[in-house]
């Protein structure tokens, strides 16, 4: 079936999180929140850089996930891609400045059958990106459907 040997799987990505996308970001979202936004503040605090906000993870992973949907062998299938989900769990926290390495691996592949008899397959893709200094900061689950024809 188209696809199954792309388990395994491996995408990786470099991003580098400015402090400018993080405004642009939090802009969108209209959050105020001062750790995010006022570099005075923080450097108040701690010395440091303003933090990214947990969903940020969305805009590092990207770069990854890209590289998987311009696979040769998967791209044939987004044309009939459907977001499933996504859960991501955060461990350090991301600053600007960082410079953030994500890999997303291709890790399960299933079917479904709906109620009325197609039957769409799932590909779950495992990404864990770290910082400069090699700590986890996210891991993620995203499910993608790829809907029967």
């Amino acid at each position: 079936m188209l696809g199954d040997n792309i388990i395994g799987r491996k995408y990786e990505s470099d991003y580098e999180v400015s402090y400018e996308k993080v405004k642009e970001y939090v802009r969108v979202l209209d959050d105020q929140n001062p750790h995010y936004t006022d570099r005075e503040f923080v450097k108040s605090l701690d010395g440091g850089h303003p933090y990214a906000p947990p969903t940020f993870a969305a805009i590092y992973c990207q770069p990854a996930m890209n590289h998987l949907y311009f696979d040769p062998e998967f791209s044939k299938l987004v044309p009939r891609l459907v977001h499933g989900e996504q859960e991501y769990h955060f461990h350090e926290p991301v600053r600007a400045g960082d410079k953030i390495h994500t890999i997303a691996v291709i890790d399960n592949n299933y079917t479904k059958t709906n109620q009325a008899g197609k039957v769409h397959r799932i590909f779950e893709i495992k990404t864990t990106s770290s910082n400069q200094d090699g700590q986890t900061v996210c891991t993620g689950l995203y499910t993608l459907v790829i809907r029967g024809e």
